[in-house]
């Protein structure tokens, strides 16, 4: 009895595990969330999250008799380290957009653009029902999926390639090519930073920091926009094709993202530095601790993919819908 014991309390996540399970809440999302989204998207976007991509994670952990702590990284984070990612995570959003910016660039040589726009707050009311769905339950929810799921599952292959693989999924769950790269970029940065604190809450505090930095962006754009008839002026005075609009901003946003990575680097360091003298686990030299390939699963093989191929040919699907579109708008 005590073998068996210990047998479930040492059990982990294996890769099918996260495969299966992204499989099925990719299925859900794009069409049971999907729907609700229509009818109701606030509503929408909360039965998605909580019920969608929440729960899965923990019920299947719980039914596998994997330990759900461990598992997750349910472990304490700082307040230095905590106000630390806030601002990595800000410094990181221009890295993001240039991501987002440099894949609608390239497909704005093909056709006219057609980019899905995220409703913004435009009064108080909206734009604090907006930070708790879209930035709170958004943070938290989509963290445990992926940073406490998803990732354990792939760092079989190594905790590099799972940094990798985790937020390429993370990047293809959201089923939109205009926002592809962005969410990849912020998955690395998230699944490095979970890793590296040993904390799901690295994760979560990170994202609900850069979705509530664009929810707040959208409501003072929407106040300090001009009015319409003022704006109509000045589209006639100043015209500038969609394609060298991007390339302009790609520029900008490039130079200044040499800027803010730069700043965001050495305040990982000062995170580094702290869990090396606070457990000796970690090492500066990255290629031989955090990111090291020990304690892989030789079993992992070619099959353990295959649950990912219908999420797969849904991410094609729309993208290809979504490239038609823009060639028959050009």
């Amino acid at each position: 009895m005590e073998e068996v014991s210990n047998m479930q309390n040492t059990r982990k996540l294996r890769l099918l595990d996260a495969n299966i399970l992204y499989s099925i809440a990719g299925i859900l999302f794009f069409t049971i969330g999907a729907y609700f989204q229509k009818l109701n998207f606030n509503l929408g976007l909360i039965t998605t999250q909580y019920f969608l991509i929440l729960l899965p994670p923990i019920i299947y952990l719980i039914v596998r008799k994997i330990d759900l702590k461990k598992t997750l990284r349910l472990n304490k984070i700082s307040i230095k380290h905590s106000i630390l990612i806030v601002f990595i995570t800000l410094l990181m959003y221009p890295i993001a957009i240039s991501a987002n910016t440099l894949l609608m660039l390239l497909m704005s040589l093909i056709g006219n653009l057609n980019i899905p726009q995220l409703p913004t707050a435009t009064n108080t009311n909206e734009y604090m029902i907006l930070i708790f769905i879209i930035s709170i339950s958004a943070g938290i929810c989509e963290e445990v999926f992926f940073r406490g799921f998803i990732l354990p599952g792939y760092e079989n292959l190594g905790k590099k390639k799972a940094i990798i693989f985790s937020s390429i999924l993370f990047g293809i769950f959201h089923f939109n090519l205009y926002n592809l790269l962005g969410p990849i970029v912020l998955g690395l940065v998230f699944s490095y930073l979970v890793i590296l604190t040993d904390s799901i809450f690295a994760g979560i505090i990170g994202h609900i920091t850069n979705n509530g930095f664009a929810v707040t962006l959208g409501f003072i754009i929407n106040k300090m926009s001009v009015p319409i008839s003022e704006s109509q002026e000045v589209l006639e005075t100043v015209e500038m094709s969609t394609t060298m609009a991007l390339f302009i901003n790609l520029i900008f946003f490039i130079i200044v993202s040499i800027i803010t990575m730069s700043i965001a680097s050495r305040l990982i360091k000062i995170i580094k530095k702290d869990m090396d003298n606070k457990n000796n686990m970690v090492d500066l030299n990255l290629s031989q601790n955090i990111l090291s390939y020990r304690n892989l699963d030789e079993n992992v093989n070619f099959a353990d993919f295959i649950p990912l191929i219908v999420v797969l040919l849904l991410f094609l699907w729309t993208s290809i819908t979504q490239i038609k579109e823009i060639i028959y708008l050009g």
